[in-house]
């Protein structure tokens, strides 16, 4: 394994056919297919002298050197005098080889798949913080992240970690019902309520010793958050119509697709509750953010649906369009992507013309910036410039540029 510094190196990730990491060339130097060779990423379809990379100033450019196949960064393919800014995320395809450019890689080694979870460069934040859960004492984690992430297999690695596997409880606060939360959770004594024949644990108390995973606790009403509060400080629940607390040790994971910290100063989320949950966070990045894990979560997708997606029957340029989408709802939505793109075409693979009936026709790159495109690619992407510049056909830095220049986005 190559040594890995604290701050990384500026390096690029092959995301497909295989996850490698190449050190990025000395300036000036044109490379091809031996260089690709040398790291065991044999594409004939890679002229002997293809690219040339410049690192002067500390950007970092490439050249297409007249490649019989051609070169393409975030979907654009390269013209003959072009030299265009490789920013981190960038997506460069040359062959059947595609690359994403990170300014500061700090693993050099693809990372196995853990809990469920595969992910195998973009996800070392998280399996690092799970792992250091078992050395320290923190019993309150909170898992951030938006929608279709996987943030309740994260919780599950939670429980594993803490040693509290079972028993497991997972509650979706946003499904219980107002008025019964708390009898569900903490629990009743019997005639509590005039439905209350006999008295109840609750959830909490039946699953003590073990896990209790609060998904979307974001939605929980600032009434409810008190009587969370006191689980959390004291370790303890009051049963609804009960005169005395209960004793209880569980571990809580709490989920959100919210920003609290937010919430917090809009009044709308407790501040010491936030502080009690939050002993630990652990953020699960969103897929547009990860584009080199695309092509191993894809593979592991398909073989959950019992299908084995192998490289030589994907065609390079239905997977580039795959890493330059934004994943609104990730990886549920590339799931259901593929599975669209499979019911299209069942021969084994992926294909281009499949993945375009899916996800339709790439708009053409514009060479014009308006505010008007500039803030509908923005949105469209949700908020992810890198994403963003690729839908527009432009650097990342290109838009920046643009934005400083228009201080109304």
């Amino acid at each position: 394994m190559r040594p890995e510094g604290e701050q990384g190196r500026r390096a690029l990730v092959s995301a497909f056919p295989r996850p490698v990491v190449v050190a990025v060339p000395e300036s000036g130097r044109v490379v091809g297919r031996a260089w690709l060779a040398e790291v065991g990423l044999a594409d004939t379809e890679v002229s002997s002298e293809h690219l040339r990379f410049d690192r002067r100033g500390g950007v970092l450019r490439v050249a297409d050197v007249g490649s019989r196949n051609g070169s393409w960064v975030n979907g654009v393919k390269l013209g003959a005098r072009d030299v265009t800014p490789l920013e981190d995320g960038a997506v460069l395809r040359i062959g059947c080889t595609i690359f994403v450019a990170r300014d500061a890689q700090r693993c050099f080694e693809p990372a196995p798949p853990f809990a469920g979870l595969v992910g195998p460069f973009g996800l070392r934040s998280v399996s690092d913080a799970i792992a250091g859960l078992s050395k320290g004492h923190a019993r309150n984690v909170l898992v951030e992240g938006e929608t279709g992430v996987g943030k309740e297999l994260v919780a599950r690695a939670v429980a594993a970690a803490l040693g509290r596997e079972e028993p497991y409880a997972a509650v979706n606060v946003a499904g219980v019902a107002r008025g019964v939360f708390e009898s569900q959770m903490f629990g009743h004594v019997a005639g509590a309520f005039s439905d209350a024949r006999r008295a109840a644990p609750g959830i909490v108390v039946t699953h003590d010793g073990g896990t209790l995973f609060l998904d979307e606790v974001g939605e929980l009403d600032l009434d409810l958050q008190v009587k969370l509060l006191r689980l959390l400080e004291n370790g303890e629940v009051l049963p609804v119509g009960a005169s005395r607390p209960v004793r209880v040790d569980v571990a809580v994971v709490a989920a959100t697709n919210r920003n609290l910290d937010e919430m917090v100063e809009r009044g709308a989320f407790r501040r010491d509750l936030l502080a009690r949950m939050a002993m630990v966070r652990i953020r699960v990045p969103p897929l547009r953010e990860r584009p080199e894990d695309l092509f191993a979560v894809a593979c592991e997708l398909r073989r959950r649906a019992g299908e084995i997606l192998v490289p030589e029957r994907v065609e390079v340029e239905a997977f580039e369009r795959l890493m330059l989408e934004p994943w609104g709802r990730n990886v549920r939505e590339l799931d259901a992507t593929l599975a669209a793109a499979h019911r299209v075409d069942p021969e084994p693979g992926l294909r281009m013309w499949a993945v375009e009936k899916v996800l339709g026709e790439r708009p053409a790159p514009k060479s014009a910036l308006t505010e008007e495109t500039l803030r509908g690619a923005v949105d469209a992407a949700h908020g992810n410039l890198t994403a963003a510049a690729a839908m527009l056909g432009i650097s990342r830095g290109k838009l920046l540029r643009f934005r400083k220049r228009k201080p109304s986005l």
